[in-house]
């Protein structure tokens, strides 16, 4: 009895130490759980880069999107109305739309401002009042084919000036009847002088082998290399001055197409200004309309 006495403080500071020890080891483990879960900082992504291209003969800076496609802007737009919102139209010019928060970034400091405005295509970014799209005809970085098409679709550049168009000028007007949509230039076609036919911007007219009057054989994925001429008013269209053939407008997949002497006219992407005629031949199957082009027999 004297023994254990003597041996119950000693047991008792056995106890003591094994118990503090325990805290010790419960207190360290919980620290280092909480300091191994560092915060998360979300990340911000250039959703617009630049690149430097030849534009019309010009070296310039024009806007990517992160992929380094080239982006594009449309003339009939206003920065918070869409002008291209069909889905024909954003088919062939997708929107550079933004899923974020706040504002977009870009890779270097731009000239102009990069913001979103939400318009009819969802949140899309746009610069300088501007809303960017890239080309469906773009099969890789660098490219530009969509330069220059309809007369309203242009690569987008760092020092593109400020869209002063206003809403009430988005939309187009309708033509209507007698509004002239076929010009006249004088070129030189396989060496010999000729008077073309032209849009109403002047750029160069073209006609494709494989159609008939009523039947477009160039659809879809061709009609964005190949344009087709629509005519958005009532009646028949007109020309500025009186042409030897006939001027109509038929039916057919690409809408209510204009034709002449039977065959349905287009432009071409390849041509970034008026006089030019890189279609001339293309395929084999591609030709300038010149106001002697001679009835389309094709059935």
């Amino acid at each position: 009895m004297v023994l254990l006495k003597r041996l119950f403080p000693l047991f008792a500071g056995l106890a003591m130490l094994l118990f503090l020890s325990s805290c010790g080891n419960s207190t360290s483990s919980s620290s280092t759980s909480s300091t191994s879960q560092p915060a998360s900082t979300p990340a911000v992504t250039a959703q617009v880069k630049t690149a430097s291209a030849t534009v019309g003969g010009k070296a310039v800076t024009i806007l990517t999107n992160e992929q380094g496609m080239t982006l594009y802007y449309f003339t009939p737009d206003t920065g918070t109305k869409a002008a291209c919102t069909s889905s024909g139209c954003i088919g062939t010019w997708p929107p550079l739309l933004f899923t974020g928060t706040g504002s977009p970034a870009a890779a270097i400091k731009l000239p102009g401002e990069l913001e979103v405005y939400a318009n009819a295509n969802g949140k899309q970014v746009i610069y300088n009042d501007h809303p960017l799209y890239t080309f469906s005809g773009d099969s890789a970085p660098g490219q530009t084919n969509g330069q220059g098409v309809g007369g309203k679709w242009f690569v987008a550049t760092t020092d593109l000036a400020k869209n002063t168009a206003t809403t009430t000028s988005v939309t187009p007007t309708p033509a209507s009847a007698g509004a002239v949509i076929v010009k006249t230039a004088s070129a030189t076609v396989g060496g010999k002088a000729v008077t073309i036919l032209t849009n109403a911007q002047g750029m160069t007219l073209y006609y494709f082998t494989p159609d008939t009057g009523t039947k477009a054989a160039c659809t879809a994925g061709c009609a964005s290399s190949w344009p087709p001429l629509l005519f958005a008013g009532t009646g028949s269209p007109a020309a500025a001055i009186k042409l030897p053939g006939e001027l109509e407008v038929y039916a057919n997949a690409n809408g209510k197409q204009v034709v002449y002497n039977d065959h349905p006219l287009y432009t071409f992407s390849g041509d970034s200004a008026s006089g030019q005629i890189n279609g001339q031949g293309v395929g084999g199957k591609w030709f300038v309309a010149t106001i002697d082009l001679a009835k389309n027999l094709n059935k």
